[in-house]
């Protein structure tokens, strides 16, 4: 009992979650915080705007979760993901990955839409491929894919209506021209088809005839398979014989043709495959991807999947039809110059052709249009004789595009348009043909079923173009829905359409699907869109719109764990709609999320399990909170929320308001049929506040903005187009409109309340006025931070410096020189006592609130009268001169109609203004609602009308005037339901708006209701559906627990519809034989989808470059969380990767020394200082005297482009005709087409001139320029590197001046420092001698061209210019906190944390580098916890060891310290020693205790022993694994019978421990003395040959550096350079060796590696292993080959004779995608099968070559088992554990082990021919780790395979940690004692056995392993 309550309480523990601790939060306005959010739960923060609410959740609390689990990614997809800065707070603990969910539009693509922003798209692609029907696009007719015995079932049916007709079921043979028709005839024969039907042949092509007279073309030659009476035939007889004409036809159909008993013939085609019955017309299959414009496969190829295409418009190159083409009715032909000669042209054409030139555009013919437009019909390119029309005009234009006014006019004259082959579908025609559900279900869809033909309600069904004219005109008889036509019905509509759907669903997995769309489609109109539609651009979509759509995304990802922070989800809709987005919230906590939601409205608030009430005021009166607990208490907190939602504060008093008997003018809108608008009439009292209303989407955006306003604005002079009315009356009483909208008020940091109200110019006028400025000659420019000279001249009037920082967030300073006060100390010393009341500067009254200005300029009206409104509208308490960057939402809206207010514009007598706001409320706390409404009021007090969009109850209540559309919304809104008074409105049942303020009056008072029922009838959609019937997590796993996370019907790749639970934070380990499918589990679906979902919250900017995973082909993913990925990694990385690079450590120590670094000069050793201008002047004078030199000016340096623009720039503005690209001079007017990704130099000359007194005026403006436009740089170019045709007699020399960075001893200047200056794979920064390798190495140049393997092999030696520092001189001399950066990197881990905890950064270098410093801590800090403290930063990634790379790829990944995620691992146990195994199973184990689960994917015993939970894919690998072969404890998979994993574990493999091989006195042996490389301590060690040895030690011992780096060196060096001959018996003395002894007995010397076994998709094992050439033989030697005349070549799919020629051999082709990336689709030619038909038909074993290349290898052992030097390379194929690989898999997809085992194999059957071994002689192979992806099974087979090796006279040396492999060693070499410096020792060699007697890691580690493995004799126990 006490162990089951542990267990529920430890359950009960997990699926709450650790708290999310916030301490010390200081965010903006924030007073030092604390507080904690329980996970789970749903948090509402309010409180009045500017009081802290957005800096609490989104830029502290998101701002970390997002951070932490954006860091995970690479550092490549970092950079696009916008990551959050590092928020200001002491510790946030316990946060999970956020996902914020707010109101910015940030899609700009037109890929995104609303379908593909919630998902739903993705699931149509499903449902379409499971269950669309095909119907021919050229005749109509169904089509479907038939079996033979389908086809002789409806052969059957068809021919019964002639009785018992003859049937001769026929195939068709195509004999090529060039083939023998009496030898075609002679093999049917021989096969037996005797009877032929008919042939026909073809006539020769015109070349053949002229070389043959009797050349023909190709014959078909139909051949009667069998022939049979329908009634004596059998089944079986009529099916085979379908069959048998099947497989002998290549065109995929079958003539049949009966014979009735009056002879007459009837024929009719049967087709395999989607084939056409009627008109033989093929189509592709059903793939998901056929019905994505997301993907090559089914995006339109003309419009890339965008649905329109940019052209020439029409109606922009004739845009008034009224014109004549004499009175200018081509407006590009209008002007001067070449356009003006085409108006000539076209003049005088028409009048050699008839063509009427005084006639209107309109008036002309369709013939005079077509002439002008199109050109004469025989136009034949001569200019001058033919008239060529404005299409030949603009094709011109076209060709010169590169040049940039060109482009400039056709922009003019270009637009989108509808795509012309999709017709905006954006699909290709195959996926058109495609229809979903049935007739009835798609009228009633369609609204066709309406008996009104004018109703909004009818949509048409959609015509692709490629139809058939015949299945057009049908269109409307066909059953089902096209894509398309799914894309443009609401979602309202589709719904319905679904729900008919899902009542018909074929399968268990259609409904899951079908379930899934109706459950996405239902949340969606929960949260009030359900007028959308799925076609609809996300960028059209509005802020509150795209949040909602995003917030059902959210619920529809099924993400759990996650925290998602909402920004005010109640704006923009309707009271009606909230209980529904209150119950889409809930089910978003209810499936295991933290909700933090930013709300004003009390519905969203009562919602909430607690509240946290920011204040107590705004800006730097709040940011504290002053009410945190339940909702229940709220009504009594002393804080401005509860006094409004107790009634002891209103929003509005009835006072003010104007009565219906005021109204006595009206504007009138007639008419008004927009978009869903039915014919409606507005009414809007003038001198009034109204307010339209209604529920979303029911027209109200559409009625006043699209329509009223539009009108207006045309009514009064400004270009508008509105949408569709009748008529507008009692405009005429109105002086204007201004429409007040939702758009920001400005982004510059130089824009504040000052200066948009109008205030600041009076302000510095009286500044100006002053005695004291008026005796300086200052006027009010003087006094302006944006211009004129009395700004501080070092941050430009800002007040701030901004300091860029990469890849951190830029950091913005005081300035320096200023204080922050934006002014020079000259221009602040001019005051103003303005009535006495104090001297002020203009920095003093910028840093005055609103109200203390109001105070001090008491008595100026024209001040007074423009920050009052300022006050009126609260915002009294801001700074003057505060950006307006910095002003919340609630502010910003409140800025503008202070602006508004402060206006005092004259207007006619009696006529107001009508003002328009959009939703004016958004981000308003009832108070600042309070303060709106007294500023409306004031605007209408002055005569003006007020119109207000808005759902908020309290401004609805306080307008005089209410407008309520409805009744619902998209089709079934546009009407008006009500109009009247609020107490009107309350009276009218029918309004959802009166219900709502009759029920609100309830929940604001002391007793508190709520809202909750008032519209019962309309309560959520999926709340109120009935729970859909689904499989339960119990039912897979009988302990799995609610919140597990489930996968049903997975299908990814081999796996075979299984279904699977992971256990929520838990240790799972996925295990299964190798190939058996475990990664696809865990990486394919698991990983891919967690990742996919969290991604689908950002950006589709973001999204395209994160790139994704596209969805999994799975059912259905339960319970998942946000996943994190560690993936094995075998590489063993570049010469340019070092630890701090793999860390990112040297970034940010890159940005500390640019930004903080002392820089000395690398000549002198002296600090750098900066230089004056006349300093510069001054040198240039005394060392280039009587030298002509150019003055140049660096604009671009090594920055990537083009750079077209500045070269237009530098010829047009400057007049400068040469700029210097890379060091060569360049034609501005010819500008080189620059390489866009390459980095480029460019230099602006100012001056060139001969240096001499006489000139010294000249240079010093020269000087002044280029130091001016090279921001204090320039350039002195002189010799030949001069801009001149006589160049002085010099030396040519580039040299830097800098007014900021110059040497003070030697006058050597530099350049600014860039973060580039400090990298060594920039050119910037690299040394110029070795690139930044630290090496000279062979072949490595500036380009990095070649081999990276070739290079991380090849002999090289310390640089002699760096010292292996790898950085240039300038950036070796620049130090921070007394190191270069190379000394820093120099520092082991240990050293370098200590050295960084020492640095102390105060001040302005602490808000400059403390982030960074940070950064550097944290991750040194993570790397000492993994155990690798020893390091070396500068450490180069190739001399790592494999257990050290794990360990560092962990600690990179794990340091983001999250919880709630998934972590997903790929074998982290790969070159690991056992102990330091044990080690990393803690870490794991540590991580899951955090809160999170783990899955990874091993095959190491020890880590699936301690597992919480195992899961087993099998049994076998390939198309025969992919089953769920047991999951739970590790005692219930070694009960399951069918485990493999089960049984190894129950009966592992047997040891003794004892050689087979044993080691004697005269073994003869290899040895090496005296090592010394890396970490080696001058060690010796003897390698036994003809042994299996097995090197191994710690991780970081030196295993692979003495075996990779120094044995396989030395040897390979021996052997080729023949030193054999002058060896004694000291032996030969070694490169890192002191001697080599015993290699006179090696022949030849093989690293057995993991690199690729080739780059192209042509590469693959069958190839490269060399059995191919054996199955071509077979191929080539088939009669039917013989007869063609093919040889083996046409079997290769390397020449072009026989392969596919679209896809030349490699059966995928690349498709470009418009910013998309590039993708590999199959091949449609060949299918993948990557030859072309020809070849293909050729059979062998009723297989063609391409089958033979698909099949695996277990499969292929079978049917090549009696060809013995195919079966025996196919057999040591299976005994490596590789049966699962196909035969022609691409070598691009295979994993480092794959690879390294199919090398092994190649050299395994070499090694057992005779001929080979005598040939060969002795070969020591090298293998590092071959066990990697293998199972414990599958390594059992390893192991026999590299005795076999052994036993055919080979030595074999493997470095290795498995124990298994270790075991049956015949010598053992243990390393240690340690890793790193405490390493390189051989601690022990000799055999198993004996090493389990040794006290060392190993030692104990074979001890214990022998015990639980022992074999017939108790080697322990000797």
């Amino acid at each position: 009992m006490t162990e089951r309550l542990s267990k529920d309480t430890r359950i009960d523990r997990q699926a709450r979650g650790t708290v999310i601790e916030i301490r010390g939060a200081s965010q903006n306005n924030l007073k030092n915080l604390n507080l904690d959010i329980e996970p789970g739960t749903m948090t509402v923060i309010t409180g009045p705007s500017g009081s802290g609410k957005s800096s609490l959740a989104f830029d502290t609390l998101y701002a970390e979760g997002q951070r932490r689990y954006v860091e995970t990614f690479s550092p490549y997809a970092r950079q696009f993901l916008e990551r959050c800065d590092r928020p200001k707070v002491e510790r946030i603990d316990g946060v999970p990955p956020a996902i914020a969910i707010n109101q910015n539009n940030t899609v700009r693509t037109s890929r995104s839409t609303v379908g593909t922003m919630t998902e739903l798209n993705d699931y149509l692609k499903l449902v379409f491929a499971r269950d669309a029907h095909l119907f021919c696009g050229d005749c109509g007719t169904p089509v479907k894919e038939m079996s033979a015995s389908d086809m002789f079932a409806e052969l059957q049916e068809w021919a019964a209506a002639w009785g018992d007709p003859r049937i001769s079921v026929c195939f068709t043979l195509i004999v090529p021209a060039e083939l023998d028709l009496e030898l075609a005839r002679a093999g049917l024969s021989a096969q037996g088809f005797t009877h032929i039907v008919k042939e026909e042949t073809a006539p020769a092509p015109k070349t053949a005839r002229r070389k043959k007279k009797t050349a023909r073309g190709e014959t078909r030659i139909t051949v009667a398979c069998d022939r049979f009476r329908l009634s004596r035939c059998s089944r079986e007889r009529g099916v085979e014989s379908f069959e048998k004409a099947l497989a002998q036809t290549r065109t995929g159909a079958v003539t049949v043709v009966a014979v009735d008993d009056e002879g007459t013939s009837h024929e009719r085609w049967f087709a395999a495959g989607l084939t056409c019955p009627k008109c033989l017309r093929s189509y592709a299959e059903p793939t998901p991807a056929r019905f994505s414009f997301n993907s090559a496969v089914g995006a339109c190829e003309t419009c890339r999947g965008f649905g329109r295409v940019i052209g020439l418009d029409m109606g922009l190159v004739i845009p008034d039809e009224t014109l004549t083409l004499a009175g200018g009715a081509v407006k590009p032909w209008q002007g001067s110059g070449a356009s003006a000669q085409c108006q000539k042209d076209m003049m005088r054409f028409a009048k050699r052709d008839h063509i009427r030139t005084n006639v209107a555009w309109k008036d002309l013919t369709a013939a005079e249009r077509d002439w002008v437009i199109n050109g004469e019909p025989d136009w034949n390119g001569n200019w001058e004789k033919n008239w060529y029309g404005i299409k030949a005009f603009f094709a011109f234009l076209e060709s010169k595009a590169y040049k940039m006014h060109v482009r400039v006019m056709l922009s003019r004259f270009r637009s989108y348009n509808l795509c012309p082959s999709c017709k905006g579908a954006r699909l290709k025609p195959e996926g058109l043909f495609w229809r979903l559900g049935s007739k009835e279900a798609a009228d009633t869809a369609l609204g066709l079923d309406n008996p009104n033909p004018n109703s909004k309600g009818r949509y048409q069904r959609f015509v692709p173009n490629g139809m058939g004219a015949l299945c057009a005109q049908h269109i409307n008889e066909l059953p089902g829905l096209t894509l398309p036509d799914l894309m443009q019905l609401p979602i309202v509509r589709l719904k319905g359409f679904f729900e008919t759907l899902a009542a018909t669903a074929r399968d268990e997995a259609s409904a899951l699907v079908i379930e899934e769309i109706l459950t996405r489609l239902n949340y969606l109109i929960d949260v009030g869109v359900g007028y959308l539609t799925l076609g609809r651009q996300s960028r059209t979509l509005s802020g509150g719109e795209v949040q909602r759509v995003n917030l059902t995304t959210a619920l529809g990802t099924n993400l759990v764990d996650t925290l998602f922070v909402l920004d005010e989800p109640s704006v923009g809709l309707h009271p009606r709609d909230m209980d529904r987005v209150n119950a889409v919230m809930k089910k978003l906590k209810d499936a295991g999320n933290t909700l933090v939601v930013v709300e004003h409205d009390p519905q969203v608030m009562l919602a909430a399990d607690r509240i946290i009430d920011m204040g107590p005021g705004s800006g730097a009166a709040g940011g504290s909170i002053v009410y945190d607990g339940p909702v229940s208490k709220v009504r009594s907190a002393h804080t401005l929320t509860g006094l409004y939602l107790s009634g002891a504060m209103s929003v509005d008093s009835p006072t003010g308001h104007v009565r219906p008997e005021q109204f006595h003018r009206w504007l009138t809108l007639k008419g008004a049929s927009e978009h869903n608008l039915k014919h409606v009439d507005l009414r809007i009292p003038l001198g009034a506040m109204t307010a339209v209303t209604g529920v979303s989407g029911s027209g109200k955006s559409t009625l006043v903005g699209d329509v009223l306003v539009a009108a207006l604005e045309r009514k009064f002079g400004r270009p508008a187009t509105p949408g569709a009315f009748d008529a507008i009356e009692g405009w005429q009483t109105l002086s204007d409109v201004v429409y007040v909208d939702q758009s920001p008020i400005g982004k510059s940091s130089r824009s504040n309340p000052a200066v948009y109200v109008g205030a600041f110019t009076r302000i510095r006028e009286l500044f100006a006025a002053t005695d004291e400025a008026r005796e300086r000659g200052y006027t009010a420019g003087t006094f302006s931070f944006n211009s004129g000279t009395g700004r501080c001249p070092t941050c430009q009037g800002a007040g701030f410096e901004r300091v860029e920082m990469q890849f951190l967030s830029d950091v913005f300073l005081e300035c320096p020189d200023c204080g922050g006060r934006r002014y020079r100390p000259e221009t602040l010393e001019v005051t103003i006592n303005f009535a006495g009341r104090g001297e002020k500067s203009i920095a003093d009254v910028l840093e005055m609130t609103v109200a203390e200005a109001l105070a001090y300029f008491k008595g100026d009206a024209a001040i007074t009268s423009k920050l009052s409104p300022l006050a009126d509208v609260g915002l009294g308490y801001v700074l003057l001169g505060q950006s307006v960057s910095t002003l919340s939402g609630g502010e910003a809206q409140r800025l503008k109609l202070a602006e508004i207010l402060s206006e005092r514009n004259p207007r006619r007598a009696g006529a107001g203004k009508l003002y328009v706001f959009d939703e004016p409320t958004t981000g308003l706390h009832f108070d600042d609602v309070e303060k709106l409404l007294r500023a409306l009021r004031r605007l209408v007090s002055r005569g003006n009308t007020v119109l207000v969009v808005e759902h908020n109850l309290d401004v609805i209540a306080a307008s005089d005037w209410i407008v309520d559309l409805g009744p619902e919304g998209g089709d079934e809104g546009g009407e008006i339901v009500a109009e009247g008074t609020p107490e009107m409105i309350e009276k009218i049942p029918a309004s959802y708006t009166g219900r709502a303020l009759a029920a609100y009056r309830d929940v604001i008072g002391p007793k508190g209701g709520d809202m909750a029922g008032v519209f019962a009838g309309h309560a959520s959609v999926s709340a109120s559906k009935k729970k859909a019937k689904s499989r339960s997590l119990q039912s897979i796993w009988r302990n799995a627990r609610d919140g597990d996370m489930g996968i049903f019907g997975a299908h990814e790749h081999n796996l075979k519809n299984i279904n699977v639970v992971i256990p929520k934070k838990e240790l799972t380990v996925v295990t299964g034989v190798s190939g058996s499918g475990k990664s696809t589990l865990a990486f394919g679906i698991i990983f891919s989808e967690g990742q996919r979902r969290y991604l689908e919250s950002l950006n589709a900017y973001a999204r395209s470059i994160a790139q994704p995973e596209a969805r999994a082909d799975v059912e259905q993913v339960t319970g998942i969380a946000p996943t994190v990925a560690i993936e094995q990694r075998t590489s063993r990385g570049g010469r340019k990767s070092t630890v701090s690079t793999l860390t990112e450590i040297q970034h940010f120590l890159r940005l500390l020394y640019v930004k903080l670094g002392l820089q000395h000069c690398p000549t002198c050793g002296a600090p750098v200082t900066s230089r004056t201008k006349e300093a510069i002047v001054a040198d240039i004078m005394t060392s280039c005297k009587g030298q002509t030199v150019t003055i140049a000016a660096p604009l671009v340096v090594s920055r990537k482009g083009i750079y077209t623009d500045l070269a237009q720039w530098a010829a047009n503005t400057m007049g400068i005709d040469h700029l210097r690209v890379d060091g060569e001079w360049a034609d501005t007017h010819k500008f080189p087409k620059l390489a866009r990704y390459k980095e480029h130099t460019i230099e602006l000359p100012l001056a060139t001139l001969t240096i001499s007194s006489r000139d010294e005026a000249a240079l010093v403006d020269a000087v002044d320029k280029a130091l001016f436009h090279g921001h204090g740089v320039m350039t002195l170019l002189t010799g030949a590197f001069a801009l001149t045709d006589d160049p002085s007699p010099v030396a040519p020399q580039s040299r830097i001046l800098s007014t900021k960075r110059a040497c003070p001893h030697c006058m050597t200047s530099f350049p600014d420092p860039d973060p580039r200056l400090f990298s060594f794979n920039s050119k910037i920064g690299w040394c110029p001698t070795c690139f930044g390798t630290g090496r000279i190495i062979e072949g490595f140049d500036a380009e990095q061209t070649g081999e990276e393997a070739v290079w991380r092999d090849a002999a090289s030696t310390v640089c002699p210019d760096c010292g292996g520092a790898r950085l240039n001189p300038v950036a070796r001399a620049v130090t921070f906190a007394g190191r270069s950066i190379c000394e820093t990197t120099a520092l082991s881990v240990d050293e370098c944390l200590k050295a960084m905890r020492a640095v102390k950064l105060t001040g302005r270098s602490a808000a400059i580098g403390g982030d960074a410093l940070k950064e550097i801590i944290s991750r040194l800090e993570f790397l000492q916890k993994v155990g690798l403290g020893y390091l070396a930063l500068e450490r180069d990634a190739p001399s790592l060891s494999g257990g050290e790379a794990q360990r560092i790829r962990l600690a990179s990944q794990l340091g983001s310290s999250l919880q709630g995620v998934c972590y997903v691992l790929d074998e982290p146990t790969i070159g690991l020693h056992p102990r330091d195994n044990a080690r990393l199973i803690d870490t794991l184990f540590s991580l899951k205790d955090k809160g999170n689960t783990v899955v990874v994917v091993e095959h190491d015993e020890e880590m699936i022993r301690r597992a919480d939970h195992i899961v087993d894919i099998g049994p076998g690998a390939g198309s025969r694994g992919g089953e769920l072969i047991a999951e739970g404890t590790l005692a219930e998979i070694e009960a399951a019978p069918k485990s493999i994993t089960g049984r190894m574990l129950v009966d592992p493999i047997k040891h003794t421990g004892l050689p087979r091989r044993p080691v004697e006195e005269d073994t003869p042996r290899l040895t090496l003395t005296g090592v010394t490389l890396h970490n080696l301590k001058r060690l010796t060690a003897e390698f036994p040959l003809g042994r299996l040895i097995v090197l191994t030690g710690v991780s970081g011992s030196g295993k692979s550096t003495l075996a990779r780096d120094v044995l396989l060196t030395e040897l390979k060096r021996i052997l080729d350079e023949r030193l054999l001959e002058n060896a004694d018996s000291r032996g030969i003395a070694g490169l890192y060796t002191e001697s080599v002894r015993g290699a006179e007995n090696v022949l030849r010397v093989l690293e057995v590696d993991q690199s690729p076994i080739g780059k192209t998709p042509r590469s693959c094992p069958a190839t490269y292993v060399g059995f191919f050439n054996h199955i071509r033989d077979l191929y080539a030697a088939t009669n039917e080959a013989q007869a063609r005349g093919y040889g083996a070549t046409r079997f290769s799919f390397n020449t072009p004779e026989g392969r596919c020629p679209m896809c030349e051999g490699q059966g995928e082709v690349t498709v470009e995608m418009s910013f998309l990336p590039d993708v590999k689709v199959l091949c449609e030619a060949c299918r993948g099968m990557r030859f072309d038909e020809e070849t293909l038909a050729v059979k062998w074993q009723g297989k063609s070559i391409g089958d033979v290349l698909n099949l695996p290898v277990d499969d292929a052992l079978e049917v090549f088992s009696a060809t013995p030097r195919i079966a025996k390379p196919l057999a040591l194929l299976q005994d490596v554990g590789l049966g699962y690989l196909r035969l022609g898999q691409p070598s691009s997809t295979l994993s480092g082990g794959e690879a390294q085992r199919i090398k092994l194999v190649t050299e395994l059957a070499k090694a057992g021919s005779p001929v080979h071994r005598a040939r060969q002689g002795s070969t020591f192979y090298i293998l590092d780790e071959p066990t990697v992806g293998l199972h414990m099974a599958d390594v059992e087979k390893l192991i026999a395979v590299l005795h076999r090796l052994v036993d055919a006279g080979n030595t074999v040396l493997v470095v290795e940690h498995n124990l298994d492999v270790m075991a049956e060693a015949d010598w053992l070499i243990d390393l240690g004692p340690e890793g790193g410096p405490e390493g390189g020792r051989v601690m022990f060699a000799g055999t198993p056995a004996e090493a389990a007697h040794m006290d060392t890691p190993t030692g104990r580690a074979m001890k214990e392993f022998l015990a639980h493995h022992a074999g017939h004799e108790d080697v322990c126990a000797k």
